[in-house]
């Protein structure tokens, strides 16, 4: 029985294989053994790292409500101070009012009594001159007289 060169030659491969494949299919199942633990340790590292910054991610979260609820108090705290500077400021300008108008209305009094000092110094004037000119037109000396003397004996009655 003579095999054909073929046959043989498929013999060969197939003893070829099965010897050198041994040796390899160890080898290479050593190097995807090798593999699949280096992804692995990837996978694990890349998750535990996923954990940390799902972690951070949380805290930031938190700080960042911390913040805003403190950003909100101050918020809060400004507006209050804000109306009481408001109100302040509107008590001081009433009471700078009043004070305005009664030195206004004490000046308009002191300026209406003085004009009517004024006046009545020039009425006072007026009738004095107006009673000099009635005297010195109207009254002789001998009616001087008379009343002169009246009016003295009117004082010491009195008197």
């Amino acid at each position: 029985m003579e095999l054909s060169q073929s046959t043989w030659v498929a013999i060969a491969f197939v003893i070829f294989f099965i010897l050198i494949g041994r040796k390899s299919f160890k080898i290479l199942s050593d190097i995807l053994d090798q593999r699949k633990k280096s992804i692995k340790e990837e996978l694990e590292q890349a998750v535990q790292l996923r954990e940390e910054a799902q972690s951070e991610l949380n805290d930031s979260i938190i700080k960042q409500k911390e913040i805003n609820t403190e950003i909100e108090k101050i918020l809060v705290e400004a507006k209050e101070t804000a109306k009481k500077i408001k109100l302040e400021a509107e008590e001081k300008a009433k009471e700078i009012i009043k004070r305005k108008e009664e030195q206004a209305k004490e000046k308009i009094n002191a300026s209406q009594s003085d004009t009517i000092k004024k006046i009545k110094q020039i009425g006072s004037r007026v009738a004095i001159l107006a009673s000099e000119n009635y005297i010195k037109e109207n009254i002789d000396d001998a009616s001087s007289k008379r009343m002169l003397e009246q009016t003295t004996k009117e004082i010491n009655n009195k008197l």
